[in-house]
């Protein structure tokens, strides 16, 4: 950056610099009695001045290296103070570095934190500031959380560098935006918007950059940080904000006129407008033959629906509907439950909050035990409450398969709140029977329907039907590109 021009865009009501002592007390007022804090003395020439930086935020040897060797031996006279010898020292000495000058101590101290270096000298009144940051980050592994059998291995990591890489290494494409934002008024976490120029619809952009830039966060650690920010105003039982450790799903999702949000310090890369699709969707479904990627979604469907409804329709039936069921089933239904002391919605809830906590215990627990204690909890619990006559044998089928449907889901995200969906039906089919669990569905469509994410309908591309977008809806097709007819920007 020119120095001059710098000098124009300086804020007036920053402090700034008079002297080297100067910023030394600065940075001590600012930092404290921090340890990383490195206020080293260095000589340019027959010039004194102050190279600072962070140690736990840069690479030392770099900076002996690169910042201080090329330096110790200049034969620059006392003219450094001047913008011109200033300009003429950065281009001789780093001009493969990244540099601007700056002339504000608290710009100083905002610049240190972000992993920068700056060298003060002595009668001049701007500072060079040197990218000198250490990556300490993850190496690209594959993902926890989305597995795929067929597909790239790769995945995002915590650090945001990285994650902007793997998704520029995928779209080459030169309409493709990266914008930086900071969000968190104690963390100060980089924020980075990514989207193709032209293709996102250009209310969609305005609401996000709004929504980043009037933030009222204290922090924000994790890309699930934003996601209550991003949420609509109104009330949602689903999520309208779509996360992915894959880049290919990403990218995808960018190509079709979505943009993503990536923080930095998480692996996880939020995508908006998410409507309820996609979350159905899986990058594997595009990697094989299509009628086999067509069936796999419809599956997927067909499991939500299972996870959904099934232990309400049992206790349903069993309640209240016995008319609706074959003698012989009703028969066997029957006998299992003989000697069973609590009515089918105990029965239910009994079995459902215990396969919750196995869950959790499976997730918190260390890896190497956790899977163990899950399959071996649910298989020891269940074949002795059968015995203890506690639990009939068609419950602990019709748990199974509700808990089995609920992983079917590709995001973990959706299934978790199709799981608290799942106790209110099945108190309602407790109350009313086929009633309750037709009101309820009656009452989730039309949350369904109003529910809207970024100005899209969640329902879409099935509300409002349009015969154009249905291409990769339920049937697995190539990924359609946004276009006049199916509406520009619109997912």
């Amino acid at each position: 950056m020119n120095l001059t021009n710098n000098a124009l865009q300086s804020d007036s009501k920053n402090m700034s610099i008079q002297s080297l002592e100067h910023v030394r007390s600065y940075l001590t007022q600012v930092f404290g009695d921090t340890d990383d804090l490195a206020v080293v003395p260095i000589r340019v020439g027959e010039t004194v001045g102050l190279l600072c930086y962070l140690e736990t935020m840069t690479s030392v040897p770099f900076i002996m290296d690169n910042i201080v060797r090329p330096v110790s031996h200049s034969n620059m006279g006392p003219e450094l103070s001047s913008a011109a010898m200033l300009e003429d020292m950065r281009e001789k000495y780093y001009g493969g570095l990244s540099a601007v000058f700056i002339n504000s101590l608290k710009e100083l101290a905002s610049m240190l934190i972000t992993g920068h270096a700056g060298l003060a000298l002595e009668g001049a009144s701007f500072m060079l500031i040197l990218d000198v940051k250490k990556l300490d980050a993850r190496s690209v592994a594959e993902p926890t959380t989305q597995t795929v059998v067929r597909g790239p291995k790769d995945g995002f990591t915590e650090s945001a560098d990285t994650n902007m890489s793997l998704i520029r290494r995928r779209l080459i494409n030169e309409q493709l935006r990266f914008e930086k934002y900071t969000v968190g008024d104690k963390s100060q976490t980089p924020v980075y918007l990514a989207y193709l120029e032209g293709a996102v619809d250009s209310e969609v952009l305005r609401k996000i950059r709004r929504k980043l830039q009037t933030n009222d966060m204290s922090s924000v650690l994790d890309s699930g940080n934003l996601v209550e920010l991003l949420r609509p105003i109104r009330f949602s039982l689903f999520p309208t904000v779509y996360s992915s450790e894959r880049p290919d799903a990403v990218c995808t999702a960018i190509m079709e006129a979505k943009a993503a949000i990536i923080v930095n310090g998480s692996p996880f890369v939020l995508v908006v407008p998410a409507v309820m699709n996609d979350f159905f969707k899986s990058p594997e479904d595009h990697y094989q033959w299509f009628a086999f990627g067509t069936f796999t979604r419809l599956l997927r469907y067909l499991a939500f629906f299972f996870s959904l409804f099934v232990p309400s329709l049992y206790i349903a039936i069993t309640t209240f509907h016995a008319e609706l069921v074959p003698t012989v089933l009703l028969t066997s239904i029957v006998g299992q439950r003989e000697g069973v002391p609590f009515p089918a919605v105990i029965e239910i809830l009994l079995m459902e909050i215990t396969f919750e906590i196995l869950r959790e215990a499976g997730t918190r627990m260390p890896r190497v035990v956790g899977q163990a204690i899950s399959i071996v909890g649910a298989l020891v619990l269940g074949e002795a409450a059968v015995q203890a006559g506690i639990v009939s044998n068609i419950n602990v089928i019709v748990v199974s398969l509700t808990a089995i449907s609920g992983f079917v889901a590709p995001v973990y995200t959706f299934g978790a709140n199709v799981r608290l969906l799942r106790f209110g039906f099945i108190f309602l089919a407790a109350l009313l029977g086929f009633y309750g669990v037709i009101l309820g569905a009656v009452f989730l469509l039309i949350h369904l329907v109003r529910l809207h994410s970024f100005g899209v309908a969640y329902l879409s591309p099935f509300v409002p039907f349009r015969l154009g977008r249905q291409k990769d809806a339920l049937l697995v097709f190539q990924t359609p590109l946004p276009n006049e007819e199916n509406g520009r920007g619109k997912p």
